[in-house]
């Protein structure tokens, strides 16, 4: 599909503006180069809404020329940190338990 050299704004479809409004309301709470096409079809699964093709998130984003996270895997740095884990707790110590003698 090839990116139109105009957006028309005025001729916007119904999962163009939908996309649009998901870029817009991740881009109230994040950086903009952490925004990609996985980030917004994620938004629509979380309010449970049908989700546009990737292609037409990526080809609307591009159309725009909204600033956003290049493609390919995340970096470490745009990622959540992880919880950290609880800290470690002493082992009470056991005493051994004796041997039974054998049976004889």
């Amino acid at each position: 599909m090839a990116v139109p050299e105009t957006f028309e704004w005025s001729q916007l479809t119904r999962d163009q503006s939908e996309i649009l409004e998901a870029y817009f309301a991740l881009f109230r709470e994040r950086e903009p180069t952490s925004i990609g096409s996985g980030e917004i079809l994620q938004w629509f699964r979380d309010r449970r809404r049908t989700a546009p093709s990737e292609s037409l998130v990526r080809t609307v984003l591009a159309a725009v020329d909204v600033p956003r996270r290049g493609g390919g895997r995340p970096s470490n740095e745009s990622r959540a940190a992880a919880p950290a884990s609880p800290p470690l707790t002493t082992v009470r110590p056991q005493t051994p338990r004796g041997r039974k003698s054998p049976r004889g």
